[in-house]
C-alpha cells in the first residue's frame, strides 16, 4: 500500500483537485495529479475552429445568432467560418507555388 492508496479528498492539495475528486471521482484527480505535478494546465475558454465548423456543417439549418450563442463565438467569427474554404493540396504531383 502506498500513500496514493490512502489520500482522501481533503488530502489533496488544490480546491481544483478536490472539485474532481468529488465530482469525477477520487481515483480520477490520484492520476491527474501523478500525471501533471508540477505543471500548469489550462483549457481553453473556446473551441477550436475545426470543432465550431463542424457543429455549423451539423446545424446548418440553425440561425446564426444562435450559432453563435451556442457555440460561444460572435457573429462575424461565424461568417467567417461560413466563408471559409479548405485548401486542397495538389494530387498532380507539381509543387504548389503559392
Amino acid at each position: 500500500m502506498s500513500i496514493w492508496d490512502s489520500l482522501t479528498i481533503d488530502d489533496f492539495p488544490t480546491d481544483d483537485l478536490k472539485w474532481v475528486a468529488v465530482n469525477i471521482g477520487v481515483d480520477a484527480a490520484k492520476r491527474i495529479w501523478k500525471k501533471f505535478a508540477g505543471n500548469h494546465v489550462a483549457c481553453p475558454s473556446r473551441m477550436s475552429p475545426n470543432a465550431v465548423r463542424r457543429y455549423m456543417s451539423e446545424n446548418f439549418d440553425k440561425p446564426v445568432h444562435q450559432l453563435a450563442v451556442e457555440t460561444g463565438v460572435s457573429e462575424r467569427t461565424i461568417y467567417r467560418y461560413m466563408n471559409y474554404v479548405p485548401k486542397k493540396k495538389a494530387d498532380n504531383g507539381q509543387i504548389s507555388l503559392f
